[in-house]
């Protein structure tokens, strides 16, 4: 550090005043990431504690069903009662490549061939 010439930088007294209120403001900001992180870590765990619980619940409700399925008798429906199945026809869309006048004149036609006036 002998080598090294020092500089000295002088502020006016407002000024450092301002950095001093910015270099504080900006610690108590970064105190509140801190803070809030620290809460995001709590809520983490808590969620991932809950989420075990909830897990091992839900395994030994599975459990349970499996075993009263296994006890239980099964049901059988009579063939009687049974509704039958029946496939559901799905009608097939008419495609019209005709033109609307084409489509006039058939409706024209068809209204001339039934007697009635033209419109």
């Amino acid at each position: 550090m002998a080598a090294e010439k020092l500089i000295h930088v002088k502020l006016e007294y407002e000024d450092a005043i301002q950095s001093k209120k910015n270099i504080l403001s900006l610690e108590m900001g970064l105190l509140k990431i801190i803070q809030t992180i620290k809460e995001y870590h709590e809520l983490r765990s808590k969620e991932f504690e809950l989420k075990i619980k909830l897990y091992r619940h839900i395994k030994t409700l599975l459990t349970e069903i499996r075993r009263l399925q296994k006890n239980l008798p099964k049901l059988e429906i009579p063939k009687i009662l049974k509704k039958p199945e029946t496939k559901e026809i799905i009608p097939k869309e008419k495609h019209y490549e005709e033109s609307i006048e084409s489509q006039l004149r058939e409706i024209q036609e068809k209204l001339n061939s039934l007697g009635t006036n033209n419109f």
